[in-house]
């Protein structure tokens, strides 16, 4: 057995997978002894994710070999969304070419993924002069990204000493979010120096469908800048987007 994976609580990795999912198509999972990591682009190049899930994050961890294996997203969240919140969730790989996808709750439900040749790109997560950092609280982001979604298909993101602003502007209408450090959404706030940039809204409301509520997120940003937005996972696991601006004309 190449390797054998527990992770306890199936809902929560099914999110993850979810969120990835809504960007990209096919992913090359890296399977090493230190634990989990993906990295790819979307098909348009405006986005890359980067998903690094350590070994410390799950409850079993037994891996012979370092290996990659490539993965249908869409079929892999189909088959996770049958996981119930309290399931354990096991995944498998033989000598065979699928993985094995286990649910272990009040049955035990294994599931067959065929693996597929993806090409695996030498992507690197490039090192930025961000200016700012926002820490946020999920329902925040995505309240604010639905609302903008109303008034226009981009939407700016401005921070300066002590508000962060987002903005969406229509040709007729638009609407703004503004939060300090005394309103409950806003977690924290680091800025260097005031800093502006706007990034398209469907990027966005892709990058925050799998985030929960309560869920911190930390966003980066430097002006006219990709945005970098981070979701931690159990303390020590990552998921983070990079998103390309969208140069105002």
């Amino acid at each position: 057995m190449p390797f054998e994976i527990v992770f306890d609580g199936a809902k929560d990795f099914a999110d993850l997978i979810a969120t990835a999912s809504n960007l990209i198509d096919e992913a090359a999972f890296k399977i090493t002894e230190e634990g989990i990591g993906m990295r790819a682009m979307d098909p348009s190049r405006v986005v890359l994710i980067d998903l690094n899930l350590p070994e410390s994050i799950f409850s079993k961890y037994e891996v012979e070999e370092e290996e990659t294996i490539g993965i249908n997203m869409d079929h892999f969240k189909k088959i996770l969304k049958r996981g119930k919140n309290k399931d354990t969730l096991i995944l498998r790989k033989g000598d065979e070419n699928f993985l094995e996808v286990t649910f272990e709750g009040t049955a035990k439900r294994t599931f067959k993924l065929p693996l597929i040749e993806v090409e695996e790109l030498e992507l690197d997560l490039p090192e930025l002069p961000f200016t700012a950092k926002v820490i946020v609280l999920g329902e925040v982001l995505k309240e604010a990204v639905k609302d903008a979604s109303l008034v226009s298909d981009a939407m700016k993101f401005i921070a300066s000493e002590n508000e962060f602003i987002m903005r969406a502007e229509g040709e007729t209408n638009e609407v703004e979010i503004k939060l300090t450090l005394e309103d409950e959404g806003l977690l924290d706030l680091e800025v260097e120096e005031e800093t502006k940039s706007a990034y398209g809204i469907s990027y966005l409301a892709d990058m925050i469908k799998g985030i929960g509520k309560a869920d911190e997120v930390i966003i980066r940003f430097g002006n006219e800048m990709p945005l970098q937005m981070e979701y931690p996972i159990r303390d020590e696991g990552k998921l983070i987007f990079l998103l390309a601006p969208r140069v105002e004309d």
